[in-house]
């Protein structure tokens, strides 16, 4: 999928998971929350090349829109995340882990996600452990909001995971054992209206559930069940209209 659909995607699956807490969690929660939900639903793609949305600052689908930060973060986990990563895989598994068309490899697979997400979040705290002693900065070490980041980032990254599965090209989630791909019958060149579909839908759902809760139309004790119950529904629903999986097999 385009990276414009990933970032609208699983921010708005973010909106969802948010939508029944939003008045239970601190406001910066939800910001970070919803901030490494968009980096991490473009960092898979940092095995497509320099033209991966995660390696620029202009926002894609956003009119001209740039946030700086992008470039930032898609440089360091190209650089201190993805290639140490690399290399170690295919040290351990040799050069047939590699794709042919050189796409969708260890970042585009659940152990690859999970390692980037663990060996950022660690980059992250470091970082944060450093500057927390210059005064004034010491609530930076080990604060709730790096762990916060982290878990989110990697949010992100399995929801781009599940984006890709839905599209024609699939998924390996048994990467590196196995090439056997998972997909479905989405057509990533845009044409396809199933994504915005899923969009329209997701946003609905996001505000019914959050004004349906802040007017206490639905009960609070049910707010931690639907921001997990909710978005896993919905998801199942959308993999299953994308067909997933699809009966032919792609292997690399």
């Amino acid at each position: 999928m385009k990276g414009s659909t990933h970032i609208l995607l699983s921010l708005l699956t973010g909106l969802v998971i948010l939508a029944p807490i939003a008045g239970l969690i601190h406001w910066s929660w939800s910001i970070i929350i919803l901030l490494g939900i968009f980096f991490g639903s473009i960092a898979p793609d940092v095995d497509k090349g320099r033209e991966s949305a995660i390696f620029h600052s202009a926002i894609p689908g956003a009119k001209g829109r740039r946030f700086f930060l992008t470039p930032v973060i898609g440089y360091f986990l190209y650089i201190f995340c993805y290639k140490p990563l690399s290399m170690i895989f295919v040290g351990i598994f040799g050069q047939k882990i590699l794709p042919k068309q050189g796409h969708r490899e260890l970042p585009h697979s659940p152990i690859g996600v999970i390692c980037m997400s663990l060996l950022l979040t660690f980059w992250i705290w470091l970082f944060c452990f450093v500057l927390s002693y210059i005064p004034y900065l010491e609530f930076l070490r080990d604060n709730l909001l790096i762990w916060i980041f982290g878990a989110a980032f990697l949010l992100g990254c399995f929801l781009h995971l599940l984006e890709d599965t839905c599209d024609n090209s699939g998924i390996h989630y048994l990467y590196p054992f196995s090439f056997r791909r998972v997909r479905g019958t989405v057509t990533s060149d845009g044409h396809d209206v199933r994504p915005k579909i899923y969009s329209i839908t997701l946003l609905v759902v996001a505000v019914v559930l959050f004004f349906g809760f802040l007017f206490s139309r639905i009960d609070t004790s049910y707010a931690y069940w639907a921001t997990f119950l909710v978005p896993v529904a919905l998801w199942i629903v959308f993999l299953k209209i994308s067909g997933v999986p699809a009966k032919k097999v792609v292997w690399e």
